[in-house]
């Protein structure tokens, strides 16, 4: 919090000493950002109210039957489609419980554990930037103007999918299936069935959310911004699902995490000072003067916004670069916008997973596993940015590697 308010403070003081007037700058901040990011984690929260988060981490397990491969596919698969839809740090909320009582009962090991949330921390990130909706890198990307809703998900969402599937299928070479008896696995699985077994689904209340969320996808992708502003169709959205929770007896969970909100507000505000000063369209026309070659110098803005997300974390970086990317969607890659906020967002995704402080749902993460008491040989796991730090050197490679791959294809 104190990091917070100094981020405040620090805007105030730059803009003010730089002779442009604070209101001036909240003329131009960027308050749909921040309306989309609250409301869509109060809509998740609706959605997860209905049991389905549970329901389907208790069936993956089941099918898994124990097999520490099969686990790692099934969640990782789980992880990208409700992070690519929904708020990640809800979903892997949600589905940890589940994900806790497997892994004791299958007397999982140090190294699979590892693998395991490296693989779900990196997925959760891919989730989040397949679709305009799944992250804050991705809303700023949607309300920024330099491309459509339906322009940012079919591009965005193969490339971040075939990531996915990479991610882990590379993960799963590391994983080795000991010689642990069929009747043990499946007597693991039954324990884990008994513990959820009176979990019930209130279907009456989750499908007319799905049809809402559905509503919302569309008029994102075909009503203008200039009729119906993106902020708005969300918060409509909102406003209906409450009614069909209120409606089917859903206790409605109005709880928002207001730390992570504050911190990209700072952020933002930061960002908009900066941009307001001129010192980020100098750097654009720096980075423009002095490499002539597109694709070359939409490698670079890539390599920079990647080390800034890794090093600050997501939602910074892409308040800070964006003024950047604006810059050059408007001058020397005018005819690329679409691909430069493609890029834009793989390189944040790819940053994301370099630390455990990089990745939105990181340190939650963190916390989670280590009051969950795991054991490997009578030994309490600890899960934290030592325990993470190889695996997410590989996590931003192999990221890194397919998104300049695939950009410098399509550009």
């Amino acid at each position: 919090m104190l990091l917070i308010a100094g981020i405040f403070l620090l805007a105030a003081v730059i803009s003010l000493s730089i002779g442009i007037p604070v209101a001036q700058v909240m003329k131009d901040y960027n308050y749909s950002v921040i309306v989309i990011l609250i409301v869509m984690e109060l809509f998740t929260n609706l959605v997860v109210e209905t049991g389905i988060m549970q329901f389907l981490a208790k069936n993956l397990a089941v099918w898994s039957k124990g097999r520490k491969k099969r686990c790692i596919i099934f969640f990782g698969v789980l992880m990208f489609l409700i992070s690519s839809l929904l708020n990640n740090i809800t979903a892997v909320m949600m589905i940890l419980p589940v994900i806790f009582v497997l892994l004791k009962a299958i007397n999982a090991d140090t190294k699979y554990i590892s693998v395991f949330f490296a693989a779900i921390l990196a997925l959760s990130n891919t989730g989040g930037a397949a679709s305009p909706i799944g992250d804050f890198p991705a809303i700023v990307i949607m309300t920024s103007g330099i491309t459509t809703f339906t322009g940012y998900l079919f591009k965005a969402f193969p490339l971040f999918l075939i990531t996915s599937i990479i991610v882990i299928i590379i993960w799963c070479f590391f994983v080795k299936e000991k010689n642990q008896s069929e009747s043990k696995r499946l007597l693991a699985i039954e324990l884990l069935k008994s513990r959820y077994k009176y979990h019930r689904v209130n279907k009456k209340a989750l499908i007319p959310l799905i049809i809402t969320m559905v509503f919302m996808f569309i008029a994102w992708s075909f009503v203008p911004q200039s009729i119906m502003p993106p902020e708005i169709i969300a918060v409509l959205g909102y406003s209906i699902g409450l009614a069909i929770s209120a409606w089917n007896g859903i206790r409605i969970k109005q709880c928002v995490d207001m730390k992570s909100v504050l911190t990209i507000a700072s952020f933002l505000l930061l960002a908009s000072v900066i941009s307001a000063s001129g010192v980020l369209s100098q750097v654009a026309v720096f980075l423009e003067s002095n490499i002539t070659n597109p694709k070359l110098l939409l490698l670079a803005v890539m390599l920079i916004t990647s080390l800034i997300s890794g090093l600050v974390s997501a939602g910074p970086a892409a308040a800070a670069m964006m003024p950047i990317i604006i810059n050059l969607c408007n001058t020397s890659l005018s005819g690329q916008s679409e691909w430069v906020a493609i890029a834009y967002a793989a390189s944040i995704c790819a940053g994301s997973s370099l630390f455990l402080w990089s990745a939105t749902a990181g340190f939650i993460l963190s916390g989670k596993i280590d009051s969950a008491e795991l054991e490997s040989n009578g030994t309490k796991y600890s899960w934290g940015i030592k325990q993470y730090f190889k695996y997410g050197l590989l996590n931003y490679t192999v990221q890194m590697i397919i998104a300049v791959v695939w950009i410098m294809l399509v550009v």
